[in-house]
C-alpha cells in the first residue's frame, strides 16, 4: 500500500510499526560526516549514538542540528549547543563537532546541515552521512533527507531508542502509543503535502 493511501483510521499497530520501524536498521558503514537531530532530549539519546559512531572511527565530524532555544538544567541554551556539551564529555573533541544554530523544526535541520556539510566539506566531497535520530522519528527524517540531498548523497540511518518509543515497546505505553500514531500521521500529512515522495510500505 502507498502511504498516501492511508488514513488515520488504517493506523493499527500493524501499519504503524511498518510505517516507523521496518528496514531502517543502521548498516554499519563508515560515512564522511554524522548528523544528529535536534530535540529536547537530543542529548540523552542521540548523541550517545552519533559519539558511538565517531569513537568507532566510522564517522570523523558530527553535525549537531537545532537552533530552539530550551530552558535545560544548565541554563538557557540551543538544542545543538546542548548536544555539542554532551558530545565533548563523552570525549568527542570540541574542534569535530559542528554547530547548526538556526533550524526549527525536522526540514530545517536537513536544510541547515547541508549549508554545515557544503561550507566545511564541499557537498561534491560529501558520499555518505550518518542520519542520527530518535528510531521513531527515523522514517520521516531519512526521507526529507533523501529528497533534499543530492543524488550523490547516501543517508545511513542511525536509530537511537529513546525509553517509550522503541519498536518493542510503544504500544505498551499511552506516551509511547501517543508519539508513534502522531508522527506516523505527520509522514501521511508530509506525503500529502508533498514535502517528500510517496512510498510503499
Amino acid at each position: 500500500m502507498l502511504v498516501s493511501e492511508l488514513t488515520k483510521e488504517d493506523l493499527n499497530e500493524e501499519w504503524i510499526d511498518r510505517l516507523l520501524f521496518a528496514g531502517l536498521e543502521d548498516t554499519g558503514e563508515r560515512v564522511d560526516c554524522a548528523i544528529v537531530l535536534g530535540s529536547k532530549k537530543a542529548s540523552a539519546y542521540r548523541v550517545p549514538a552519533a559519539v558511538k559512531a565517531y569513537q568507532s572511527n566510522r564517522a570523523p565530524k558530527i553535525i549537531m542540528c537545532g537552533g530552539k532555544v530550551r530552558d535545560f538544567s544548565e541554563g538557557p541554551m540551543s538544542e545543538a549547543q546542548h548536544m555539542r556539551n554532551a558530545a565533548e564529555q563523552l570525549g568527542v573533541s570540541r574542534e569535530d563537532v559542528l554547530v547548526d544554530e538556526y533550524s526549527r523544526n525536522t526540514v530545517e535541520n536537513i536544510l541547515q546541515a547541508l549549508v554545515l556539510l557544503q561550507r566545511n566539506f564541499g557537498l561534491n566531497r560529501i558520499q555518505k552521512v550518518l542520519l542520527v535520530t530518535t528510531t521513531y522519528h527515523m522514517r520521516r527524517s531519512l526521507c526529507i533527507a533523501k529528497y533534499l540531498f543530492p543524488a550523490h548523497i547516501e543517508a545511513i540511518p542511525c536509530p537511537a531508542d529513546d525509553t517509550h518509543t522503541r519498536r518493542d515497546n510503544w504500544m505498551k505505553d499511552p506516551e509511547g502509543r501517543d508519539r508513534a500514531m502522531n508522527e506516523a500521521e505527520k509522514i501521511i500529512a508530509y506525503v500529502k503535502d508533498g514535502l517528500f515522495p510517496d512510498f510503499e510500505i
